[in-house]
């Protein structure tokens, strides 16, 4: 029982660590990631659900942010889903939006945080 016991806890911890590791791990993204999603405001109208599809400004600053920092895509896919932010974004058009744009970029190849 007691090898139980010091199994559990030891799963806690590491359960606890990896949590911590990821929050960070986001946090450290989303702040590596600021000035590529302020890069992005033109495509608000689209991925909030009032335009019908991208303006080809919003597609071309999407490809910029492509290009330079991939995983920032991912990060704005992310932030869609946390209502703390405030932003007005639908995530079903967010991950939509580089297919829209005619961009090769899939929600798959996110890594995982």
């Amino acid at each position: 029982m007691e090898s139980w016991s010091k199994r559990l806890i030891v799963f806690a911890i590491v359960a606890a660590a990896t949590v911590a590791v990821a929050t960070a791990t986001m946090a450290e993204d989303e702040k590596d990631c600021a000035d590529q999603l302020t890069n992005l405001a033109s495509c608000i109208p689209y991925v909030s659900g009032t335009a019908k599809k991208p303006t080809p400004e919003c597609c071309e600053d999407t490809k910029k942010v492509r290009s330079a920092k991939p995983k920032c895509l991912c990060v704005l896919i992310k932030e869609s889903t946390d209502p703390s932010m405030g932003l007005p974004i639908n995530t079903t058009l967010a991950i939509q939006m580089p297919s829209a744009c005619n961009i090769d970029a899939k929600v798959s190849d996110c890594p995982c945080n």
